[in-house]
């Protein structure tokens, strides 16, 4: 961990496809998290299609404030649309 704070690498994401979505929410992040958040896949594909959301994160790697442009900050009235409930049915599989 010491090597990783020194030298953050870690990313949430790249796109793979086009419309790719990720959305982390109410995660705790530490300063592993690289600054910028999410990586480019190859060049400037899927830019402009993907959705990659946060909202409410905590730690030192929540930070946005240099996160690449194509990121976004999820609409606090948007986050229910990706909780595990409606989005992949949690309440009806996990174990709580």
């Amino acid at each position: 961990m010491q090597l990783y704070g020194r030298n953050p690498s870690v990313f949430l994401g790249r796109p793979w496809k086009e419309y790719s979505r990720s959305v982390f929410l109410r995660c705790r992040m530490d300063g592993i998290v690289s600054p910028f958040g999410w990586m480019r896949w190859d060049g400037v594909f899927a830019l402009k299609t993907l959705y990659f959301g946060e909202f409410g994160n905590v730690g030192l790697g929540s930070n946005l404030s240099a996160r690449v442009w194509w990121s976004s900050l999820a609409p606090a009235d948007h986050v229910d649309v990706y909780s595990v409930h409606n989005f992949i049915q949690g309440d009806e599989w996990m174990l709580t």
